[in-house]
């Protein structure tokens, strides 16, 4: 019985020792200390690669382009989840849509997979979007504003005809983060991307005037949650985009 007593109370000390190791571990040096210890055990530092979105597609695609096959009147529509969840086949029967919509996506992220994205795919046209989740109190508008002229830029510099999109305006639930106005600071981005467009003779979808109603919210008649849109919702978006693309492909 003794003995027994004896494996548990230093199986008991390992095990706190491990946890106290484990503690310390994840303190100083973040992530999951049981990986550590898997790793230290088996002595692998084997790690999972993160799988990049549309890399099969974008193979596809510059394999196409290499071979003097690719389709033409192609569009990249760049974006996070409004443009992830479109059906731009079916609102677009005219050109090769390309949808490269990623949900979750800020502008920063847009602008780290524009190359792979959209300068290596040798679209004729890209439409960029961001959506309201950019539109938070830690991020400054200038961010945003420096991402959109990036991407022109880089956009034009590629022989890439840019069309620049307003926001979508969220739904009154959104509307507020605390005492920061989500609504007024997405028309105080879209007022400055018409004026940009103006200036810098730029294409120009404006789907916020096309779809906020009188106060400038997304209705809820054309959503399925204050920031998405449902099919309604983006009927609404495909007959105020489709003029200006066409018009900018010369269809």
């Amino acid at each position: 019985m003794q003995y027994v007593w004896k494996i548990i109370i230093v199986a008991s000390i390992v095990l706190n020792l491990i946890a106290i190791w484990g503690f310390f571990h994840y303190v100083k040096y973040g992530g999951s200390p049981l990986g550590e210890l898997k790793r230290m055990l088996t002595g692998s530092t084997r790690q999972q690669a993160a799988k990049i979105p549309y890399a099969e597609d974008n193979s596809r695609i510059k394999k196409e382009l290499e071979e003097d096959k690719a389709e033409p009147n192609r569009v990249v529509f760049l974006g996070a989840s409004i443009t992830r969840r479109w059906n731009l086949d079916a609102y677009f029967p005219q050109i090769h849509a390309i949808n490269r919509g990623v949900g979750g996506q800020l502008a920063r992220s847009l602008i780290t997979r524009f190359k792979r994205d959209v300068i290596d795919l040798q679209p004729d046209a890209v439409a960029i979007k961001f959506c309201s989740i950019n539109i938070r109190p830690q991020i400054h508008q200038s961010v945003l504003k420096d991402g959109m002229s990036m991407m022109v830029q880089l956009a034009r510099a590629n022989d890439i005809i840019p069309i620049v999109t307003t926001i979508v305006p969220p739904g009154k639930p959104e509307a507020r983060i605390g005492d920061f106005s989500v609504i007024d600071s997405v028309n105080t981005f879209n007022e400055w991307l018409r004026e940009y467009a103006r200036k810098n003779e730029l294409n120009l979808i404006d789907y916020a005037l096309a779809i906020e109603d009188n106060q400038g919210f997304l209705p809820r008649k054309y959503s399925t949650d204050p920031v998405h849109v449902n099919e309604n919702g983006y009927e609404i978006l495909a007959d105020v985009a489709r003029p200006v693309i066409y018009s900018a492909l010369g269809l």
